[in-house]
């Protein structure tokens, strides 16, 4: 009983943060449970339709050769796991996070690193709910 605990806590914590902010940033080491957190949420999303992208997957790397193209199209939750492959994608974020009226919140993922939690607090700075990640799941 006491597992689905931490899991629950963690669920409530980013559904919180993706109502409250355009981007919500999950950061951790590998095998935390990242991706299964978002794929839960992801199955339980109810406002407009749900876009994910994995960018260890060539398919999804190459429907986001033009990013701000691809992504600004789109409505609902947008989750793009490991974003550590592409961190130029963060600026391309901003921009998108700033967009009235706001037609999608972004769900991140990605592998801590110093190098990404600093390029996230700052190109995405007032913009993403940061959740870091020990062990979610």
């Amino acid at each position: 009983m006491r597992e689905g605990i931490p899991r629950r806590r963690s669920e409530k914590a980013v559904l919180a943060s993706l109502r409250e902010f355009p981007i919500t940033t999950l950061l951790g080491p590998r095998q935390t449970g990242k991706t299964t957190l978002a794929r839960k949420i992801a199955a339980g999303w109810r406002r407009g339709g749900v876009h994910y992208f994995d960018l260890e997957d060539p398919t999804d790397l190459a429907r986001l050769e033009q990013p701000k193209t691809t992504l600004s199209a789109l409505e609902g939750l947008v989750v793009i796991d490991e974003i550590q492959q592409q961190p130029d994608l963060f600026s391309v974020l901003r921009v998108l996070a700033d967009r009235d009226p706001l037609s999608a919140r972004f769900l991140i993922l990605g592998s801590a690193s110093p190098e990404i939690g600093k390029r996230s607090s700052e190109t995405l700075a007032g913009r993403s709910g940061l959740s870091i990640s020990r062990v979610l799941i």
